[in-house]
């Protein structure tokens, strides 16, 4: 009688981690197609927002034009005309692409941007930040679109 039991329960262990497991993946799949994600082989790949969401230029004004736009791995910066002629700079972390820095830029080999004893340099190579003339960060450009 207790094997029949311990059976059973097996049973209903399995039947539960089976539905489990279904559920789980319908759901993965559902959640995929409805939130910017892809499937690929069961495997769940998010996907980057799309690139347009960070080219922020011409959401700044009628008047306002992209210079030019740079990615890094980690980074995002644009370079942007105002309506008075004069460029900025306007960059940000990809993973939290709302959070943005906003610092008039001069063009010298490079777009260069300081803010107190912060410098941002831009160039068609790198991402750098010097802190006080020492270049503490520095990302290879991954993409750069004008």
């Amino acid at each position: 009688m207790n094997f029949v039991k311990t059976n059973q329960q097996f049973l209903k262990l399995g039947l539960f981690a089976m539905i489990v497991f279904l559920l789980s993946t319908f759901s993965s799949k559902v959640l995929a197609s409805s939130n910017n994600l892809e499937t690929k082989q069961n495997t769940i790949l998010l996907t980057e927002s799309p690139r347009n969401n960070k080219r922020i230029c011409s959401q700044r004004g009628a008047n306002w034009s992209e210079v030019n736009y740079f990615e890094s791995k980690n980074y995002f910066a644009n370079i942007c005309r105002q309506p008075n002629g004069k460029l900025m700079l306007i960059a940000g972390r990809k993973s939290n692409p709302n959070q943005v820095l906003k610092l008039p830029v001069e063009f010298n080999q490079g777009y260069l941007a300081t803010h107190g004893n912060k410098t941002f340099m831009v160039s068609d190579n790198s991402f750098s930040m010097a802190i006080n003339g020492l270049v503490i960060q520095k990302e290879e450009i991954i993409y750069q679109g004008k």
